[in-house]
C-alpha cells in the first residue's frame, strides 16, 4: 500500500457529547456527602445538562428519557431508585425462540438489570436503595440497559418479528449527507479492497487484518450509522477478533465489506439518522488511559519508522487511531488532536502519513495537547495552505541536505558499524554509535 486510505469527514464532528468529567466528579462528591438524590441529579447532568428539565418532573423524582428506540423510565420513591425500559412486544410466532435468546441475554449481557415479562411485553428492570446508588454503579447500569436495548431490538424485530414498544424519534440525514456518506463508504471500501488483494497475494495477512479493521472503524467514525447497519458493523468488528486463522478472518471480513459496498444507497439510508441517546456505549477515558491504549503501537511505530518500514507504521497508526475513536469517548483536546491527524494523513504516502500520525501520538504520549489550530488562530484556509506549503518546502530542503550528508563516507561507515553491532546483539555499542551518528548529522546539517 503506497498511500493511506482517504479521509472522509464525519457526519458529526465526533458523533459524541463533550466529556465533562468535572460534573461526574461532583456527582461522586455529593454521594460521598450523603446527598444521594442530588448526586443522581448531577449524574444526569453529566450525561446531558438538559435531560432533567426536558424529561423529568419538577420534584426531580421521575424521568422518561429516550435512548434510540427505547425509553428509560426512572423513578425515585421511598428511598429507592427504580429503572425500567420497555424492550419489545413479543411476536405471536417465534416467541419461544426469541425468549430463549432473551434468557441468554439475561445471563450474559445484562449485568445488574434483568428482563421481565409483563403480558406480551418484555422489560428491563433494576432497583436499588438510593443510599447504594453510587454514580459509577448507576452509570454502568444505565449504559448496560441502553446498550442491550439499542443493540438487540433491531435484530429481534428482523429475526423474530417482534415489534417496538415505541417508535424512535429520529432525524434522518439530509439527502446530500446521505450521498456524501454513501460515496465515502464506496471510496474507502474500494481503496481498501484494492490494497487487500495485493496484501493477500503476497500472503501478508497481518497487514490485511489491520487494514480491514481500520476500514470498519473508519466507516463507523464518519458515517455514525444506527439500527441494523450499526449492529452488522459491530459484529464484523467483533468477528475480526475470533479465535480463527487470520486468513479466515480476513476472508470473512472481506465478504462483509463486499456485501456492504453492494448494498443500494436507499437501503443504507434507512439507518442514517440522528437520535437522542441517554448514555454513550463507549468508555469515558482520560489522558492516562489514552496513553495506555496507544503505548504498544507507539513503540511499534517508532521502531518501524527507525528501520524505514513506513508502511507498517502507517497501517498500525491508522488502525489504533480509528480504533480509539470507536471504543472511547475522548477528552475534547485529545479528540481534536487525533481528528486533525487522521484528516491530515488521509490519502498521503505511507511515509508522510507515518510522520503526521506519529507526531500526534507523540504529543499525546508527552501530554502536549496544546496543538495550534489554524482556524482557532483566525488564519484563513488560503493562508494556512500557504504556510503548510512553505513548511513542506523547508522540510523537503532539509531532507535533501540530510540525504547529501548520508552519502558522506564517515556517516556510511558509522551506519555499517551500527548494523554490525545490531547483528551481534551489542545494544550498548549500537546506542553509542547511534548517538555519534545523530550528533554528526545534526552538526553537518546546520553548518
Amino acid at each position: 500500500m503506497k498511500n493511506t486510505l482517504p479521509f472522509i469527514a464525519p457526519v458529526e464532528e465526533s458523533g459524541r457529547k463533550p466529556i465533562r468529567r468535572e460534573v461526574f466528579d461532583r456527582s461522586v462528591d455529593l454521594y460521598d456527602e450523603g446527598k444521594y438524590l442530588e448526586a443522581f441529579h448531577c449524574l444526569l447532568d453529566y450525561l446531558d445538562d438538559g435531560f432533567r428539565v426536558q424529561y423529568g418532573n419538577e420534584q426531580g423524582t421521575e424521568f422518561h428519557i429516550p435512548h434510540g428506540s427505547i425509553v428509560v423510565h426512572i423513578y425515585v420513591e421511598d428511598d429507592m431508585i427504580r429503572i425500567e425500559a420497555d424492550f419489545l412486544n413479543l411476536p405471536v410466532k417465534g416467541r419461544v425462540a426469541m425468549l430463549r435468546q432473551v434468557a441468554d441475554l439475561n445471563g450474559n449481557k445484562l449485568l445488574l438489570a434483568e428482563f421481565h415479562k409483563e403480558g406480551d411485553r418484555l422489560k428491563m428492570r433494576y432497583a436499588t436503595p438510593l443510599a447504594q446508588s453510587h454514580p459509577h454503579k448507576m452509570y454502568g447500569v444505565l449504559q448496560n440497559i441502553c446498550y442491550v436495548g439499542d443493540r438487540y431490538d433491531d435484530e429481534f424485530c428482523t429475526k423474530f418479528g417482534a415489534t417496538r414498544c415505541y417508535e424512535p424519534q429520529v432525524m434522518p440525514y439530509a439527502p446530500e449527507t446521505v450521498d456524501r456518506v454513501y460515496e465515502g463508504i464506496q471510496t474507502v471500501g474500494k481503496a481498501a479492497l484494492e490494497a487487500l488483494e495485493a496484501y493477500n497475494a503476497s500472503r501478508s495477512y497481518g497487514y490485511s487484518w489491520n487494514l480491514l479493521d481500520t476500514v470498519f472503524y473508519q466507516i463507523a467514525y464518519f458515517a455514525s450509522p444506527q439500527g441494523q447497519f450499526a449492529n452488522d458493523l459491530e459484529k464484523a468488528i467483533d468477528d475480526m477478533d475470533a479465535e480463527r486463522p487470520v486468513e479466515e478472518l480476513v476472508a470473512k471480513g472481506m465478504d462483509y465489506l463486499k456485501k456492504l459496498l453492494a448494498q443500494p444507497k436507499e437501503d443504507l439510508a434507512a439507518d442514517f439518522y440522528f437520535a437522542v441517546k441517554l448514555v454513550s456505549n463507549r468508555r469515558s477515558v482520560a489522558l492516562q488511559q489514552v496513553q495506555e491504549i496507544l503505548k504498544d503501537v507507539y513503540e511499534e511505530a517508532a521502531a518501524a519508522m527507525q528501520s524505514g518500514d513506513f508502511e507498517r507504521s502507517a497501517v498500525r497508526l491508522s488502525y489504533i487511531f480509528y480504533e480509539t475513536f470507536y471504543y472511547n469517548d475522548l477528552p475534547e483536546n485529545i479528540r481534536a488532536l487525533l481528528a486533525r491527524a487522521v484528516e491530515a494523513a488521509g490519502g498521503k504516502s505511507v511515509e508522510e502519513a507515518s510522520g503526521l500520525l506519529y507526531d500526534a501520538m507523540d504529543d499525546i504520549m508527552e501530554g502536549n495537547l496544546d496543538v495550534p489550530d489554524f482556524s482557532a488562530l483566525g488564519v484563513g484556509n488560503a493562508a494556512a495552505q500557504q504556510m503548510m506549503q512553505q513548511a513542506t518546502a523547508a522540510a523537503a530542503a532539509m531532507q535533501q541536505k540530510m540525504m547529501k550528508q548520508m552519502a558522506d563516507g564517515g556517516i556510511a561507515e558509522l551506519q555499517q558499524k551500527m548494523m554490525e553491532a545490531m547483528a551481534r546483539g551489542d545494544m550498548q555499542e549500537y546506542m553509542r554509535l547511534a548517538g555519534e551518528l545523530q550528533q554528526k548529522m545534526m552538526s553537518n546539517l546546520f553548518n
